[in-house]
């Protein structure tokens, strides 16, 4: 049975609508690139340490020209897509999906070429192929949004919900952030490339209060753990300790020393301000992003075992909560 389904169709009139001297100078390009790709190494990062996005564990390196990439096969697990090939000669099974004449109005020209075009690179002796981090974040924006339009076919429904997944879960920096964790290549970066992160997070001086945590997530923390909310009521003393933990300690590992640093308690243990204040435009927007993450999580948890469970289910062993009460 050769029959081929509408997405197949679609990318196969994709690639028809170009002409034979486009066709064969992209696959020119596109072999040079692959060749040159395949000569890089990997310098962080293991099959058998994986990120973990909710229950997908995802293979991730860090290349000697430091780009990070997450390996073909984590991808489609994320996505939910079957793995193997296309069954369109020329595209393999990523290119195939994003071609499709349902997500062709939200996929742009160079996000349709860097999957088209996947990274060659060697661990150890073996050559294998990926995508930079960031691939895997456009292509999710663009099926919400193709969903959120109705394109999408029923049977696709659960690829839009992964990408949902995804989207409120990270951000390109905290994908970054968290490969950086699980390949250990924090540890390898030098000085510089630590003061990078820090200049792109800490502002030289500290911005005026601006209100970033909403209030909803402040209620859901009292709801599920239990606590009554009283007027100018602080709550227990362990609950900065938990939004420390689940908030700052989620960002690039030298944020939140750095944070301490410039904004250290008294004598009573108090800072004079709030940590959030120090943050670039940047920082703001990993920090909210994990607020979100948390209070979505919040939401669905009836008592903080269940909110405990949902985080374990997230972070897996990244993210350990030894407080009181958990």
């Amino acid at each position: 049975m050769d029959e081929k389904t509408p997405q197949q169709k679609g990318g196969i009139a994709r690639s028809r609508s170009l002409s034979a001297q486009e066709r064969s100078r992209i696959a020119r390009e596109a072999a040079q690139r692959r060749w040159g790709d395949a000569n890089l190494g990997v310098k962080a990062g293991s099959p058998d340490k994986p990120i973990r996005i909710a229950d997908i564990e995802v293979p991730c390196y860090v290349l000697e020209d430091d780009r990070r990439v997450i390996a073909t096969n984590g991808v489609l697990d994320t996505l939910h897509m079957a793995r193997g090939g296309a069954m369109v000669r020329g595209m393999n099974r990523l290119e195939l999906f994003a071609a499709q004449n349902r997500l062709k109005p939200y996929v742009s020209n160079e996000l349709l070429a860097r999957i088209a075009d996947p990274i060659r690179f060697r661990i150890g002796n073996n050559t294998t192929h990926g995508f930079e981090s960031d691939v895997l974040i456009d292509l999710a924006e663009a099926v919400i949004k193709a969903d959120n339009a109705g394109a999408l076919q029923k049977q696709q429904a659960v690829i839009a919900h992964r990408c949902r997944v995804i989207t409120s879960s990270l951000t390109r920096i905290g994908l970054i952030a968290l490969i950086d964790e699980a390949t250990g290549y924090q540890r390898k970066r030098d000085n510089d490339a630590l003061q990078s992160i820090l200049t792109a997070y800490l502002l030289p001086e500290h911005r005026p209060w601006i209100q970033v945590v909403p209030e909803e997530f402040t209620d859901q923390i009292y709801r599920v753990y239990g606590w009554e909310r009283k007027p100018q009521n602080r709550g227990p003393r362990y609950a900065g300790k938990l939004i420390r933990q689940l908030i700052y300690e989620k960002m690039p590992k030298p944020v939140l020393p750095a944070l301490d640093e410039k904004n250290p308690r008294d004598a009573s243990y108090r800072r004079k301000r709030k940590h959030n204040q120090f943050l670039t435009e940047q920082g703001l927007d990993h920090f909210r992003s994990q607020v979100i993450t948390m209070m979505t999580l919040l939401r669905i948890s009836n008592n903080k075992t269940e909110f405990k469970s949902h985080l374990r289910k997230l972070y897996s062993d990244q993210l350990m909560l030894p407080f009181p009460g958990m």
